[in-house]
């Protein structure tokens, strides 16, 4: 009997922890373990930190499971997603509708629709096989070096070969160049080309009507004459490292021990330079009302009718200035630790960012977007801040505060989410795990959590009440998910 007496008087006290317990779709703040935040337009869960997450906004739905993958779905249907960052990537368009993924630097494979409806599928597995298709026309198959043929190879159109580099012919605009021994021996031919080489002794090359191009001893004499459909061709000769010159209508450019010495002039529009190569070097182009002045590394400026820059002890401090369609952009950098920008906009707004790398970057957009981070290590354009944000931002992202625009959700978040804040729709929510946190919404009601969401009131223009504990805490209702049912 005494067990069974143990079990009764258990019952009450399960039932008061069950009751205590927040509803299965409620906000949950126990990071880094997991953590779940709503509100109108943004629904947010993360485990381990930020290592597993999945979001939803008016953007659309994005997960991940980083490093390993991140992905993205618009509400256009359009997806794009990293894998194995940085050397996986999968993009997909359905409106035009193509497909494209790699795994650098081992496959890639491309499939787009083009106008006509035809199917044009590309694909290598580097280095040795490649092939493609169009719908069962076109077909190709590489299997490099021993025999192929492939389609947009390089700037060609169609590269073929067999034992490479025995032999290999590239087609382009219906023009062929064929190769025996490459580089050694070759020809051309179709379409107006003809020529033929035996490098580095002699070669030639000529498109019918357009130009002629031969060479000695490569590299040291080439001749050329361009442009022969025009009313003032271009010739020119170089005689490396002698000197060399251009002539073209009353333009003129010589060199001596090239590249180190240069001048060139054209009366007509006032056009000159001169250079003392790398050092020095003067331009002026009045009819473009351009100029450029540089002493390397001391000192760089250029101008035009629409921009101006330069720089001092050259490449570490630049600035910048550019006026396009009544825009105006203003910029500063000092490589790699420093840069800013401002851009006004025609209708009085303005754009404005800056970075100290690795440490900080910030900018606010005219529409009211905002991106602010601690610890920002990406160097755009050589190592995107995005995708490392995206791919990595769970382990190195000390703080964030991001916009979109001024009519999405504003996010806070610091490192593991060890606080987490979110504006939207006159909604403002705050937290931290175990220790509780504040919603407050648009009437100015405000509901405080804290300690495991076991002590919870609420405080407003009707007084205040206590509130149902909610374990773990904070507990508040699920905000997107009732404004996604209202509409």
């Amino acid at each position: 009997m005494g067990p069974r007496r143990s079990l009764r008087g258990a019952w009450p006290v399960l039932t008061l922890a069950l009751a205590a317990c927040a509803a299965p779709d409620a906000e949950i703040h126990l990071a880094p373990l997991f953590s779940r935040h709503t509100a109108p337009g943004y629904d947010r869960a993360e485990a381990a930190g930020g290592i597993l997450r999945r979001e939803e906004d008016e953007d659309g739905r994005t997960w991940a499971l980083s490093p390993l993958v991140w992905h993205r779905r618009d509400p256009g249907g359009q997806i794009e997603a990293d894998f194995l960052y940085p050397f996986g990537r999968y993009e997909e368009d359905p409106d035009r509708p193509r497909t494209y993924a790699r795994l650098f630097p081992i496959f890639w494979r491309e499939a787009e629709t083009r106008p006509d409806g035809v199917v044009d599928r590309d694909w290598m597995l580097f280095p040795l096989f490649g092939g493609g298709s169009s719908d069962g026309r076109e077909d190709y198959l590489a299997l490099f070096p021993l025999i192929g043929r492939t389609r947009n190879f390089l700037t060609y159109d169609e590269w073929s070969f067999v034992l490479w580099p025995l032999w290999s012919r590239t087609e382009k605009d219906g023009r062929r160049h064929t190769q025996i021994l490459w580089p050694l021996f070759g020809w051309r031919s179709g379409n107006g080309a003809a020529g033929w080489h035996a490098w580095p002794v002699y070669g030639r090359s000529e498109l019918a009507g357009k130009y002629r191009r031969s060479w000695f001893l490569w590299p040291v004499f080439r001749r050329t004459d361009e442009g022969l459909d025009r009313r003032h061709p271009l010739h020119g000769w170089l005689l490396m490292p002698l000197g060399g010159r251009i002539r073209e209508g009353d333009y003129t450019a010589t060199t001596v021990l090239w590249p180190v010495f240069g001048w060139a002039e054209r009366p007509s529009t006032g056009y000159s330079a001169w250079r003392v190569w790398p050092l020095l070097k003067f331009e002026s182009k009045p009819s473009a009302g351009q100029e450029l002045g540089q002493v390397l590394p001391f000192w760089l400026h250029f101008r035009s009718e629409a921009t101006e820059y330069g720089s001092i002890l050259w490449p570490i401090f630049w600035w910048r200035h550019d006026t396009i369609d009544g825009r105006e952009t203003t910029s500063f950098l000092a490589a790699p630790i420093w840069f800013a920008s401002r851009t006004r906009h025609p209708d009085g707004g303005e754009d404005r960012r800056w970075k100290l790398w690795p440490l900080a970057a910030a900018g606010r957009e005219a529409d009211g977007g905002l991106d602010r981070a601690v610890l920002s290590p990406g160097l755009d354009p050589l190592l995107s801040s995005a995708a490392l944000r995206r791919n990595l931002g769970f382990v190195f992202e000390l703080w964030s505060d991001r916009r979109r625009d001024a009519a999405a959700p504003r996010t806070r978040r610091a490192w593991l989410d060890l606080y987490h804040s979110v504006e939207a729709g006159g909604h403002r929510r705050w937290s931290l795990p175990v220790l509780g946190g504040r919603w407050t919404e648009p009437d100015g009601t405000k509901h405080t959590s804290l300690l495991f969401g076991l002590i919870r009131w609420r405080s407003g223009p009707d007084g205040t009440a206590f509130e149902d504990p909610a374990f773990p805490g904070p507990g508040w209702p699920d905000l997107h998910a009732a404004v996604a049912a209202s509409e």
